[in-house]
């Protein structure tokens, strides 16, 4: 049986082939390409072509680099530091860490012990599980979908995660539990996600389900470091993409009333905003309707800075029903007496912390952690927050395959538009992580390179 990756590493050379071959070896000048994003997987793709001798610009809207990644420094502290957008290099990535190496960047452990924060009780890491009845369940699914054909996989993914395990057997407390836990990995309720997807991500990741390093002083640290092998003098900020028009063999993008010319285009923007963006020839209506489609997860992070360090452990985790919905310690590994937990909300709890001013938020937050330590209000000293579901450029944190998606939305969504490839962690088989914007950035830049 050949696994999810397998599969979609596959498809995506045979999407990503010849139609795009410049033929270089006939032209006594650099090719030239226009790479539409300067997150991780547009620098990817403008690092990876540019080494290879093409002549690369990157239009970026934002007035950054970076995308969904953003390292944040406290203010009250600014040897300290935090994600607010992609946080983990899981133990599986491998391109992530080759690129680490590549550049000298150092990967620290970020792994977590959890504890369960339910009706107010507290239970330490390894005194709670789900019921004999929903650990033999899961087991047994796991064996069998080592074994499922593609038509079974098909037929899972037309399956929400809970109604599947509620058919196999989970009792209520048991599908609420694994609510509050899976719902951290895809960003809403498991009643909104694909059981396939679901599946690949506990069946084909590794045991910290890919929450294994993070990058020591910060992951905006490897969009630096391409930055600087692509050239920040070809990266333009502060350029939205409106328009591609593709004509004679050329790709000409205008952004903000100025037009460049290239011989190829690659599009990383998300897919919820990619109607943001005139195509001429315009995109086939069924790839136009899938990206309307595809719905981006509703996450808030918000980090807050402590005077100290009260929840003892370094590998301190949290998972609660409180509004705040998870915790985990950001500055693990990062001396001082002060650190920084970060509350990572879901779904619905996203919106209502996303809703609120910074001083009820931080309010929240901290009342919530009262069970862990009566003290925890009266030690905060600053918090930084990010709602990913309000930024105009992404309209979410990340994609979020529904039932009956992955194989009908997303095959769509990778398909070439003349000269145009798209690319991101949406068309990716590490889908949600830095992995898979890399991965696919690359494909993308090698499918013209070859």
């Amino acid at each position: 049986m050949i696994s999810r990756r397998e599969f979609l590493k596959g498809a995506g050379m045979f999407a990503l082939g010849a139609p795009f071959l410049i033929g270089r070896g006939l032209r006594s000048f650099a090719p030239r390409c226009i790479v539409i994003g300067a997150g991780l997987s547009g620098l990817a793709a403008a690092y990876r072509l540019k080494s290879n001798g093409w002549d690369v610009t990157v239009l970026e809207a934002r007035e950054r680099r970076g995308g969904r990644v953003l390292t944040h420094h406290m203010k009250e502290n600014p040897s300290l530091s935090c994600e607010l957008g992609a946080e983990w290099v899981g133990a599986s990535h491998t391109r992530m860490q080759e690129l680490c190496t590549e550049f000298s960047i150092p990967l620290q452990d970020h792994r977590f012990a959890a504890s369960l924060l339910a009706g107010g009780r507290i239970r330490k890491p390894g005194t709670w599980s789900y019921s004999k009845q929903a650990g033999e369940a899961f087991e047994k699914l796991r064996g069998e979908y080592a074994l499922y054909t593609d038509r079974d996989k098909e037929a899972m993914d037309r399956v929400d995660w809970w109604t599947l395990l509620e058919d196999r057997g989970f009792t209520p407390d048991d599908l609420r539990l694994r609510d509050l836990f899976d719902s951290t990995d895809f960003g809403e309720s498991i009643r909104s996600v694909s059981a396939y997807m679901a599946a690949t991500e506990y069946f084909e990741s590794s045991p910290e389900n890919e929450m294994d390093f993070k990058i020591e002083g910060g992951n905006s640290r490897l969009i630096e470091a391409l930055a600087a092998r692509v050239g920040t003098g070809a990266i333009r900020l502060g350029m939205p993409v409106d328009e591609v028009r593709q004509s004679g063999g050329k790709v000409r993008v205008r952004a903000r009333g100025s037009y460049i010319d290239a011989d190829a285009c690659i599009c990383t923007v998300p897919a919820r905003t990619l109607d943001s963006i005139r195509f001429d020839p315009p995109l086939p209506d069924a790839q136009i309707e899938a990206a309307r489609k595809l719905q981006y997860s509703r996450i808030i992070k918000s980090s807050v800075l402590y005077s100290e360090r009260f929840w003892g452990a370094e590998n301190f985790s949290l998972v609660s029903d409180e509004t705040s919905h998870y915790y985990f310690h950001s500055t693990k590994g990062q001396p001082g007496r002060q650190g920084i937990l970060t509350s990572y909300a879901v779904g619905d709890k996203a919106d209502v912390l996303a809703a609120q001013d910074e001083k009820r938020r931080l309010d929240i937050i901290t009342r919530d952690l009262v069970p862990v330590n009566a003290r925890a209000p009266q030690l905060a000293r600053g918090i930084a927050s990010y709602p990913w579901q309000r930024d105009d450029y992404t309209e979410g944190a990340y994609a979020i395959y529904r039932p009956g998606q992955w194989f009908t939305v997303r095959p769509l969504l990778m398909q070439p538009h003349g000269k145009v490839l798209f690319a991101g962690e949406h068309l990716a088989e590490w889908q949600g992580f830095m992995e898979g914007a890399v991965v696919t950035g690359e494909e993308a830049a090698q499918s013209l390179i070859d």
